[in-house]
């Protein structure tokens, strides 16, 4: 199993791996019109590519958080957009490694919080579960936002030096 970047040759195979998932971005990448970002991450082995991440280094959805509710506006965090393993290939390790590199690309990028909105796909348990498994945890709303109930997780990253 390699983890990569991904590149524009992998717009089709994303595409194919996400359309049951996600249907209006696998079309999109199946006919080329995804834009592959240098923050996306594939897994790939023989069969092909079998999982994908895709985020940010620049969001700021810390500001949702009342952790970080009085952060000067220059603050930026990482943010996971779209994650996604083939359902068969689960429990192999292959979104913890995923999850790993792209932990780790934000720690290069200057960033010590990542954050993530689990989809409501249905399989909600399995997706907290996984990354409460991972050092994530729910993150109370600002008060903007407080009669919403948490819908962020977040996970605090050592800074390299």
């Amino acid at each position: 199993m390699e983890i990569r970047r991904a590149n524009r040759g992998d717009q089709v195979a994303i595409g194919n791996l996400i359309l049951p998932w996600d249907r209006d971005n696998g079309h999109r990448y199946q006919d080329g019109r995804g834009r592959v970002s240098e923050r996306e991450f594939v897994a790939e082995d023989a069969e092909g590519i079998v999982g994908w991440i895709s985020g940010q280094h620049d969001a700021k959805v810390w500001q949702f958080l009342a952790a970080y509710e009085n952060q000067p506006d220059n603050l930026a965090c990482s943010l996971i957009v779209k994650f996604f393993v083939q359902k068969e290939r689960r429990r192999q390790y292959i979104g913890a490694d995923l999850l790993a590199v792209f932990e780790r690309d934000a720690q290069d990028f200057g960033r010590d919080l990542v954050v993530v909105s689990p989809d409501e796909n249905g399989e909600k348990e399995r997706l907290l579960s996984f990354y409460r498994k991972h050092g994530y945890e729910f993150m109370d709303p600002c008060s903007d936002y407080s009669t919403r109930p948490a819908w962020f997780m977040a996970k605090s990253l050592p800074v390299l030096r």
